[in-house]
């Protein structure tokens, strides 16, 4: 439904992108705050940077995604394939991540105060990151 639509700059804030194909999609200047995105495929996209407090990933593909610098503040990241995903210095503070893969994800600097990643598979992952009893400081 969003073939050939350029989503670059658009305020996208709180929509319901429940399932949409933002794989091949450039977010330059889109506004995702609040937006849901469940079950969507946004693997490999560039969101560095990006507000997306309170965004419901629940479900979502963002394999190999550079989330590097992200605000994922209370973010529903519940069952989420993050694998091989860039969160350098992303905040997850009080995220959900529970039954997330985070398989070979980059967490360096990340902020995981109150995050819940109950369940969540860290296989692999780097966990340089502050606030939670899993990352190594």
């Amino acid at each position: 439904i969003l073939a050939g639509v350029d989503l670059s700059g658009m305020d996208l804030t709180g929509t319901i992108l429940t399932g949409a194909d933002l794989s091949s999609k450039d977010l330059t200047g889109t506004i995702l705050t609040g937006a849901d995105l469940t079950d969507a495929n946004l693997a490999g996209v560039d969101l560095s940077g990006k507000d997306l407090t309170g965004t419901i990933l629940t479900g979502a593909d963002l394999t190999d995604a550079n989330l590097i610098d992200v605000n994922l503040t209370s973010a529903n990241l519940q069952n989420t394939d993050l694998q091989s995903t860039l969160l350098v210095d992303a905040n997850l503070s009080n995220a959900i991540l529970t039954g997330a893969d985070l398989s070979n994800a980059v967490l360096t600097g990340a902020i995981l105060t109150g995050a819940d990643l109950e369940n969540a598979v860290l296989t692999n992952t780097i966990l340089n990151c502050i606030g939670h009893p899993i990352c190594i400081e």
